[in-house]
């Protein structure tokens, strides 16, 4: 998911969240988002996740970019959203950091693998 925090009609910033130690993409960075469990859509998946793992409410926007990651043991097929924050502040309970940027500085993190292309993709349409 690309979370979103309006400022102004023309200025915006994204929420990026960094993983921990240990486990895959240790210390890279990441967007918000996580597994679908069974019975569940991709936006019901979004709004379960956000309220565990950041503590906020959203408001899902629309479909911005669909990408498919290969992993040794498994092709994981992830969709990114577009949201918005609406209700709570958001707060690394389990991250090791987060933080709001400008879409012109997220060149200057590394991010896992699966999210590259989306990078790329808002870099480009900032």
């Amino acid at each position: 998911m690309v979370l979103y925090r309006y400022i102004s009609q023309s200025v915006n910033e994204i929420l990026l969240c960094q993983r921990g130690p240990g486990g895959s993409c240790e210390f890279l960075w990441e967007f918000p988002g996580g597994k679908i469990e069974p019975g569940e859509s991709p936006e019901e998946c979004l709004i379960r996740e956000c309220r565990e793992e950041i503590e906020i409410d959203i408001k899902i926007d629309d479909l911005f970019a669909e990408t498919t990651c290969s992993y040794p043991e498994r092709e994981i097929e992830f969709l990114f959203f577009r949201a918005s924050m609406s209700n709570g502040v958001p707060t690394a309970s389990v991250h090791k950091s987060i933080k709001w940027i400008s879409p012109d500085r997220l060149k200057n993190f590394q991010f896992c693998p699966a999210d590259i292309s989306v990078v790329e993709k808002l870099s480009k349409d900032k």
